[in-house]
């Protein structure tokens, strides 16, 4: 390539790279010299990620089986075992959603699920939890400090309990509300949380808000 070819092709690129840098939100023009136009590529605004910790779909034990625990009073039980032994709990018929069902477990039985894979959280995050109540009622979820040991999923989500019967987990004010069979999206606020790495887990009861839970992010706000 001639040295004409060279620079024309290089005014070209310089163009398209001003143009993109505007495409992306970053002050540019194709008057800048390439060497003030490159460095803006790192001004360039970062998506914001949300993680999914839970979503009802057929792939759900796929993708979930074995990052949710349960405690009952069979003991702890991954996601994938536990649906085993109780048909309802993510059956096609419910829409693979986590549902806290009086056929599986009769009246009033309580279950508590954790979420064995941690979450960094800042002030700055909240929680999506989309869910349907037959009642409203008091809820109970918490966050719980990431171990500073290495666990197994299984004794992560004995130390999560453990820590939430001990009082030392982080309490998120959270309420059922009455749904009938809608569901709805709550936001719940980590504002007044420490930044840190953190087990989400929450309480459901098979009473009269036998709840259904479709959706669990974490979400930038």
């Amino acid at each position: 390539m001639s040295i004409a070819n060279y620079l024309t092709a290089l005014d070209e690129q310089r163009n398209q790279l001003a143009k993109n840098l505007v495409t992306m939100g970053v002050q540019a023009s194709e008057n800048e010299e390439l060497n003030t136009l490159v460095p803006k590529v790192l001004q360039i605004p970062q998506t914001k990620q949300d993680i999914t910790l839970f979503k009802a779909s057929i792939d759900m034990l796929h993708d979930y089986g074995e990052k949710l625990y349960t405690f009952y009073n069979d003991g702890y039980r991954s996601l994938a075992g536990f649906a085993e032994s109780y048909p309802n709990f993510c059956s096609e018929e419910n829409g693979y959603a986590l549902y806290y069902n009086q056929a599986d477990f009769n009246w009033s039985a309580t279950i508590y699920t954790q979420c064995v894979t941690p979450v960094a959280l800042s002030s700055a995050k909240s929680i999506l939890f989309s869910y349907c109540s037959g009642a409203a009622d008091a809820g109970e979820m918490w966050l719980v400090p990431k171990s500073g040991q290495s666990l197994s999923p299984a004794e992560t989500a004995k130390y999560i309990h453990e820590t939430i019967m001990a009082g030392q987990a982080v309490s998120l004010s959270f309420n059922w509300l009455q749904t009938g069979d809608n569901y709805t999206t709550v936001l719940i606020d980590c504002g007044n949380i420490t930044s840190g790495d953190y087990y989400l887990a929450w309480k459901a009861i098979t009473d009269n808000t036998h709840p259904y839970i479709r959706n669990i992010k974490v979400l930038e706000v």
